[in-house]
């Protein structure tokens, strides 16, 4: 199982150490939970905490972020790269101006440093690209759509195996 902090004040949950991973006993989720409060107590004692979130735990693949921010200047950009930790260690990832067509999400899959990943790798399926380009089309349509009302959105990360595409956490900051 997985446990996260359900809270608008923390948005950043693994930095604040509210979240516990491979949770696989009654005593192992007892102890996250404590955990996990404590964390969040300590990152922001302010904070509202809506609960705890309590999620089946993904299994491994290949870790994708896709996201959106509003530029003052150019308006909704979409950002595809290498997900959960990844993307800023490796700075790899490929923007464009939202909305994207087929092309376009196609072409910044094939920009990104890590590209040959979503062919598979050492084992590793290939992703199906082609669920993931309609992914990323939706991302920008969102952001495109709603560009009054979000800011931000950030999800990561979605858990590429296959034809298997989940997004295990998102963001979504209004503004």
């Amino acid at each position: 199982m997985v446990l996260k902090v359900r809270s608008p004040d923390i948005p950043h949950k693994t930095e604040a150490g509210v979240i516990r991973l491979g949770l696989s006993d009654a005593a192992a989720v007892r102890e996250g939970f404590a955990a996990v409060m404590a964390n969040a107590a300590r990152h922001a004692p302010a904070a509202s905490i809506r609960g705890v979130l309590v999620q089946p735990m993904v299994p491994p693949g290949l870790e994708i972020v896709v996201g959106a921010r509003r530029d003052p200047l150019f308006g909704p950009m979409v950002v595809v790269g290498l997900g959960g930790i990844f993307v800023e260690l490796l700075r790899d990832s490929a923007t464009a101006l939202a909305p994207v067509g087929e092309a376009e999400a196609q072409a910044m899959l094939r920009r990104l440093k890590g590209h040959r990943l979503l062919e598979g790798f050492r084992g590793m399926p290939a992703v199906d690209q082609q669920a993931l380009v309609g992914v990323i089309r939706r991302v920008s349509e969102l952001a495109a759509d709603q560009r009054d009302r979000i800011a931000e959105i950030d999800v990561n990360p979605l858990i590429c195996a296959g034809d298997r595409i989940l997004a295990v956490d998102g963001l979504i900051v209004r503004g």
